[in-house]
């Protein structure tokens, strides 16, 4: 039996699509005026999770932006952390110098942001470093995280949809929801 046995009628919207479009132009307005005489904005997109709040993001600057991809994980298939952060792709162009702007789905622990950002500090030297969240689970938090643009903040349950998933499922969902029903997960 896969995970997606859930209905829809088992999941409770957190955030409607509008509302994520709504902050998303809000976000991307400040980054605008920020980021309004850098040369190039580096966005370096954390896969799988983030990739759809990349995406609306990325279309809604009008600065140039060079758009990057990495993969880090410390789920496994589980909803909890395993607590290794493990690097499946790292691969980046020259950041020395540069405006960088990380973006994510979701800081909960800080465990895979607190890893990427000390490896990018070290190793790039970038000219600034900023992170971008779509969600901020501050209760999840077990090392802290400098945010500098948070979509919303939710609380700790275990949320789907827009890119997050449970086992692989429901990062198509055009909304953030979490389970009703806790008991069968």
């Amino acid at each position: 039996m896969t995970p997606y046995a859930y209905t829809p009628e088992s999941l409770k919207v957190l955030f409607t699509e509008q509302q994520l479009q709504n902050r998303i132009e809000e976000l991307a307005e400040e980054m605008n005026h920020l980021y309004r005489d850098t040369e190039v904005l580096i966005m370096i997109c954390i896969l799988k999770g983030g990739f759809m709040f990349a995406s609306d993001l990325a279309r809604k600057l009008n600065i140039p932006c060079q758009i990057e991809f990495v993969r880090l994980s410390s789920y496994g298939d589980g909803q909890k952390t395993t607590g290794t952060v493990k690097p499946v792709d790292l691969t980046l162009p020259r950041l020395s110098n540069r405006d960088v702007l990380l973006v994510e789905d979701i800081v909960d622990t800080g465990l895979t942001l607190n890893f990427f950002m000390e490896y990018l500090e070290s190793l790039h030297t970038p000219k600034s470093l900023r992170l971008a969240v779509l969600l901020d689970k501050q209760e999840a938090r077990q090392r802290p995280v400098k945010t500098d643009f948070i979509g919303f903040e939710v609380g700790n349950e275990y949320v789907v949809g827009y890119g997050l998933d449970d086992q692989g499922y429901y990062r198509n969902l055009p909304y953030i929801a979490h389970f009703t029903d806790t008991d069968s997960q």
